[in-house]
């Protein structure tokens, strides 16, 4: 006997599914007068023909089509003659009896809230999406999944988002997913991908992202690249000022213990920020090639190593991760004190290893400042980056005042000097203008 779903008591719609997969685990076990001689492979859901109609312009076109065009079939159900029968395909057949329901406002029949698993949930959208099914009637499940969004597994809210038009958040998972997105597929890993695969890896696991919309990946692929490449070339670019030789050597405050001990061990960080063993070597043999329409995150390797040509394969945030080891090294000074230091190196007695090491910091931490989202309108919008990663507003580095004491003294002192000099100049100026010299010289005043 065929699977049957009974959706409505009003029927005037027969529906045949046609699918590769298995039928669902528990239908309404309900028979019925009208012997079919489809294949036993067959599902059949019994619906109000009015109910989809109303709801896609889709199913409204199948179920009365032009008259141009074949009509559905007639047949007798339950002594009714006109009953109409149309076939599909292809449709998850659990999640299609799921959207009907929700069309013919079955609110009894539907799972509950946490009934509902996530793969269903993305099947139902599959559904929405293929049928045009308006927007005014919302699932119930969409706030319950909204919540786990940023969450590993739940990239293709992407998909969804789109689908039911729900603009919150969409744009900073865009955003994030931009510098979370990294590529260590093992070997294995890239063949199990499939040499049709576009997708990359996030938190050590395979994330599959040919089911999001077409502009939103490709906007996701090309700004999480372009960062990349200006990340590499910061990194590179410093890498190659040290000509191959130690950073220490850069150091000049050899007159200096304290200092050219403290300067030693931000070299000895540098080392290991920029070292073979932090990177990972090419595995483009490995790797399946892809068409321009869905650019695989897998085959976007860096050089970061310059002579050695190793590769980094991980994420933004990892690499930003690994540059905490030099912000340890520089202290608890914040981005606008660096920009300070910098533009006054001579002032700050900065030697060139430690101005160097500031440069990289604030050229890296300005590069992904902001992160550009997509909005699922195809709007570009600039995400800070405290947004995307929460620790970013903890940390003094990137806090708006602070720093250490010492610091923020240096500047008041540079401050208040500079207005003394103004102050000074003012006074001179008012002097000669109104000829005091020339009256302290006449009265024996001036020696």
């Amino acid at each position: 006997m065929s699977m049957e779903y009974h959706i409505s008591s009003n029927i005037d719609l027969i529906i045949h599914l046609y699918s590769s997969s298995s039928p669902p685990p528990s239908p309404n076990g309900c028979t019925s007068d009208y012997e079919s001689s489809k294949p036993c492979d067959v599902i059949k859901y019994y619906v109000t023909a009015w109910s989809l109609e109303q709801t896609s312009p889709i199913f409204s076109r199948i179920i009365s089509p032009s008259p141009r065009f074949k009509q559905p079939s007639k047949i007798s159900y339950l002594g009714k003659e006109d009953c109409k029968l149309i076939t599909l395909e292809d449709d998850e057949p659990l999640a299609l009896s799921i959207v009907l329901n929700l069309l013919h406002f079955n609110s009894k029949s539907l799972p509950s809230i946490e009934g509902i698993s996530w793969n269903t949930f993305y099947d139902i959208a599959v559904i929405w999406d293929k049928y045009d099914i308006s927007n005014i009637i919302v699932p119930p499940w969409l706030r319950h999944f909204r919540k786990n969004m940023n969450s590993v597994g739940y990239e293709d809210w992407l998909f969804i988002g789109k689908t039911f038009q729900e603009e919150e958040g969409y744009v900073d998972l865009t955003a994030r997913l931009i510098i979370e997105a990294g590529q260590n597929l093992s070997g294995r890993e890239a063949i199990e991908a499939g040499p049709g695969g576009v997708g990359f890896t996030r938190h050590g696991k395979y994330i599959d992202a040919s089911g999001w919309p077409d502009p939103v990946r490709d906007h996701i692929t090309s700004e999480n690249s372009d960062l990349m490449e200006r990340l590499r070339s910061i990194l590179t670019s410093w890498n190659l000022s040290f000509k191959g030789k130690r950073p220490l050597n850069l150091c000049t405050c050899h007159s200096s213990v304290p200092r050219y001990n403290r300067h030693s061990s931000l070299s000895d960080r540098i080392v290991e920020l920029l070292s073979n063993e932090s990177m990972v070597v090419s595995q483009r043999a490995h790797l399946p090639t892809t068409s321009n329409g869905g650019t695989r995150f897998a085959s976007r390797l860096r050089d970061i190593g310059g002579a050695g040509n190793w590769q980094w394969n991980g994420s933004i945030v990892t690499l930003r991760r690994r540059m905490a080891i030099l912000r340890d090294c520089m202290g608890d000074i914040d981005m606008r004190q660096v920009k300070h230091m910098l533009e006054n190196a001579d002032i700050y007695d900065l030697c060139p290893l430690e101005e160097s090491a500031l440069r990289v910091l604030y050229d890296f931490d300005q590069t992904i400042e902001t992160i550009k989202g997509i909005g699922i309108d195809g709007k570009i919008v600039d995400v800070p980056l405290h947004r995307l990663i929460e620790d970013v507003k903890k940390e003094p580095w990137n806090s708006k005042g602070g720093g250490k004491k010492w610091d923020g003294l240096a500047m008041l002192g540079i401050r208040i000097s500079g207005i003394f000099a103004v102050l000074y100049v003012l006074v001179f100026a008012i002097a000669l203008g109104k000829g005091w010299g020339v009256k302290l010289v006449a009265n024996g005043v001036a020696t």
